[in-house]
């Protein structure tokens, strides 16, 4: 083989290869920290009805359709009893709004319990501007079975955190 001046030829074989210790990083622990976002508005009811009635007066006021589903079931923080809480659903698929209707009282005690006076939740998500609310919580409060209707920031709640299902 010819080869031009000024070029080196060397072949490297793999015996030829010294590994080089690679540096090692300190270990970091990093913290992962969930905070939920309650993006919903929340309308606190008082009324002395059964959950069936209130949601047959929502729906044939705002011809809603209320369904039951499954219970809210949670376990409690201070005597570590299950309580079971009704819940009733509204989806609206064309404005992309959903309600849930969510006893506050059980056998075994209250949902939250900072709010003992009030006996229904109703969970608006999906974004209903807040004059169209105000105008909802108005006619909230004419229909017959409920005796007062007001707003609750959800973010003033110390038991926040079980509204989020």
């Amino acid at each position: 083989m010819i080869r031009p001046e000024g070029i080196l030829n060397f072949e490297l074989k793999i015996e030829d290869y010294v590994p080089i210790p690679l540096k090692t990083m300190k270990k970091k622990d990093q913290k992962l920290t969930y905070r939920p976002e309650y993006d919903f508005s929340l309308i606190g009811i008082a009324s002395h009805e059964n959950d069936y009635r209130l949601s047959w007066a929502f729906n044939q006021k705002f011809d809603f359709y209320f369904i039951r589903v499954d219970n809210l079931e949670i376990k409690g923080a201070k005597n570590q009893v299950k309580q079971s809480f009704s819940v009733y659903n509204y989806e609206d698929e064309s404005s992309k709004l959903m309600m849930d209707l969510i006893s506050n009282r059980c056998e075994d005690g209250f949902l939250i319990e900072e709010l003992k006076n009030i006996d229904f939740f109703l969970k608006i998500s999906g974004g209903m501007p807040s004059g169209m609310l105000k105008k909802f919580l108005t006619d909230l409060k004419t229909i017959d079975v409920i005796i007062t209707a007001s707003l609750i920031d959800p973010n003033s709640l110390a038991s926040k955190q079980k509204l989020i299902f």
